[in-house]
């Protein structure tokens, strides 16, 4: 036998040798310290209002505002101004097209603009007018126009202004790019990138049929990324389908701004839906603890500076709140006023003596 089996035998022979009375003593004298010790406390003032009733789901991030950019015209990218997450203010140059073939066509419709002009000229003269025209007739300037090829130029040169600016892509709101598929010196073909504005998304997510009362159009909601859980994003409901699919789930809809702009499309995360449920007796869940399997907060009494152990029930809780209520089981009392121990209650005993931190 070792030497600290020895040791602990004779430990326990003395201990059982002690009476049972000076075992009882230091007990209570151990607790007569622990209780008349000051702990330091942080208390909130116990009122009914507002319970936020909770829901936790997965949802998917889905922008408002999303468009698949392609140029309106064809030809050969010749410069690229962008990459992909790069943010772009509305009307920003993308990318170009060589825009040689473009200019041209605009130069010979520009000449041919000049020449109907001179042939417009020439028709008014013979008919007799000159090149102030608010003294001809409208039918007759019409066929004056016609005969001398203006209003075709005209148009032509309508056209080739529009194709010289559609060698330009250009953002139509602003966003970030994504998807970049064009190349620099290679035909435009398709969709060149996607334009995504991420200061707000839409989140879809699906409530069981039995959870649908929990939550309504105007209820707020708490979204956070699975990277980031601890930052949450809120946000509201904007719509409910009326329709139960095959698997008893609703499809919900809610807006999310994107302050952080961390948010990104397509992205899941977690929601929290949430129903706001008034008159209740609401408390931080850092005040509940458990005492002999029993939930339980401590009151500040202020005439005696005491901790007062009271039972509680928890009705509901949610990420931050428990709604409580006395257990009347336990013939406990809890009232709108009462102070309310919410830190430094983990160590505290009934009737410890508290002092609340300044």
């Amino acid at each position: 036998m070792t030497k600290f089996n020895i040791f602990l035998l004779v430990a326990l022979f003395m201990l059982s040798c002690s009476p049972k009375g000076e075992k009882e003593q230091e007990v209570s004298a151990a607790k007569a310290t622990f209780t008349a010790e000051k702990n330091l406390v942080d208390t909130v003032v116990l009122k009914r209002k507002g319970f936020n009733r909770q829901i936790v789901t997965n949802g998917k991030l889905r922008a408002i505002k999303k468009s698949d950019l392609t140029f309106r015209a064809q030809g050969v990218i010749s410069e690229i101004f962008v990459r992909n997450g790069l943010y772009v203010k509305k009307g920003e140059e993308i990318a170009t097209l060589d825009p040689k073939a473009a200019k041209s066509k605009l130069l010979q419709s520009q000449e041919r603009m000049e020449k109907a002009n001179l042939d417009f000229a020439d028709k008014l003269i013979g008919y007799g007018y000159g090149r102030d025209t608010a003294s001809v007739p409208a039918d007759l300037l019409r066929v004056i126009k016609i005969q001398s090829g203006y209003n075709q130029s005209v148009n032509e040169l309508r056209q080739s202004q529009e194709d010289l600016d559609n060698t330009v892509l250009r953002a139509p709101f602003s966003g970030k790019i994504a998807n970049i598929e064009g190349r620099e010196y290679e035909p435009n073909s398709g969709t060149f990138c996607t334009l995504i504005d991420d200061s707000k998304f839409e989140v879809e997510f699906s409530l069981l049929e039995s959870e649908l009362s929990y939550i309504g159009v105007g209820n707020g909601v708490k979204v956070s990324s699975f990277s980031e859980p601890a930052i949450f994003y809120s946000g509201v409901v904007t719509q409910i389908n009326p329709v139960v699919d095959d698997k008893g789930q609703i499809k919900v809809m809610a807006q999310v701004d994107n302050s952080s702009g961390k948010l990104m499309e397509g992205m899941n995360v977690k929601v929290i839906a949430q129903n706001l449920l008034e008159g209740h007796l609401v408390v931080p869940k850092s005040a509940v603890v458990m005492r002999d399997n029993f939930d339980v907060l401590f009151r500040f009494d202020v005439t005696t500076g005491k901790a007062m152990w009271t039972y509680v029930n928890v009705v509901m809780t949610n990420t931050e709140f428990h709604s409580v209520v006395a257990n009347e089981e336990k013939n406990a009392t809890l009232n709108e006023g009462d102070i309310i121990i919410v830190a430094g209650n983990l160590n505290l005993a009934d009737g410890s003596n508290v002092e609340i931190k300044k």
